[in-house]
């Protein structure tokens, strides 16, 4: 049988580096709804995470969402307020500038 080299190779971590996510995220180009979205579902599910007390799973969520904020309409205003906004934290103030700004919601 060949040597495949991506199956072949041992890995040091069994977690995606950040590479590795924006590959995993490259069909959210174009489509910053959906990279939303999923950053809500990732907000859900490390505040689930973080009830079970596990750090290192954490680490890479938000290491998945700095990736996935990169094809969010956020990216041209602040990865803070990328984060207030999957957090459910916006105000309707806030709200109301982004869609002034063009950012979907």
């Amino acid at each position: 049988m060949q040597d495949n080299p991506n199956t072949d190779t041992e890995i040091e971590t069994v977690y995606p580096d950040p590479v590795d996510w924006q590959i995993a995220f490259e069909p959210y180009e174009g489509n910053a709804e959906a990279a939303l979205t999923l950053g809500f579902r990732l907000t859900e599910l490390k505040q689930s995470i973080r009830d079970l007390d596990m750090h290192e799973a954490l680490q890479e969520i938000e290491v998945a969402i700095d990736c996935l904020y990169e094809h969010s309409d956020f990216r041209s205003i602040s990865r803070e307020m990328f984060g207030t906004a999957i957090s459910g934290k916006l105000t309707t103030d806030k709200e109301t500038l982004l869609r002034q700004l063009g950012v979907r919601i």
